[in-house]
């Protein structure tokens, strides 16, 4: 239950305190470990061949959303990971770029990512500042919180049942 509760705890967003456990789902299997994600994407990956797409020109990206998104970077170079596939699908599909579609918190770690790409090193990934405009066709972002949960976190508090009621049972049966 220890190692458990090591696992799953938040991390301070300046340090990164155990670096032995990695957890961190990768390629097309790194869908199935969120149910909520797997509802969406899981059609998209079922029909995308329809449309021209296989599994190999396809990548799945996931991150340890327990850090900040810098640090990512540091415990186990997530964001070089992502640059690295998006430049070989780039250059084994003849220099055509990238579809990306980045869901829920992935839309701002996606953003996040972009700025880096183009920063210079240290802090960044040093592709210039064209790297975004030569690498990716196109961004369809899918329930990116840009304003915030507000909403939901309201609903929680006040148990109202409008757009949250799954949320609302599962937190309120929790607690009586």
């Amino acid at each position: 239950m220890d190692r458990y509760l090591r696992v799953e705890r938040s991390w301070n967003e300046s340090t990164i305190e155990d670096n032995e456990i990695r957890i961190t789902a990768q390629g097309l299997i790194c869908n199935y470990v969120s149910y909520g994600s797997s509802l969406l994407q899981v059609p998209v990956l079922f029909e995308s061949p329809r449309i021209g797409y296989e599994e190999k020109t396809m990548y799945m990206a996931a991150y340890d959303w327990r850090l900040s998104f810098q640090n990512t970077e540091v415990h186990d170079q997530t964001l070089s990971r992502i640059k690295s596939n998006i430049e070989l699908m780039v250059a084994t599909n003849g220099g055509n770029g990238v579809v990306v579609i980045p869901h829920s918190m992935g839309v701002l770690y996606f953003l996040h990512f972009m700025k880096w790409v183009e920063a210079p090193p240290p802090m960044g990934g040093g592709g210039g500042p064209n790297w975004c405009e030569n690498h990716i066709k196109a961004v369809m972002n899918i329930g990116g919180p840009f304003l915030g949960v507000p909403k939901a976190v309201a609903g929680l508090f006040t148990s109202e049942a409008k757009d949250v009621a799954v949320a609302r049972y599962k937190v309120i049966d929790s607690f009586i």
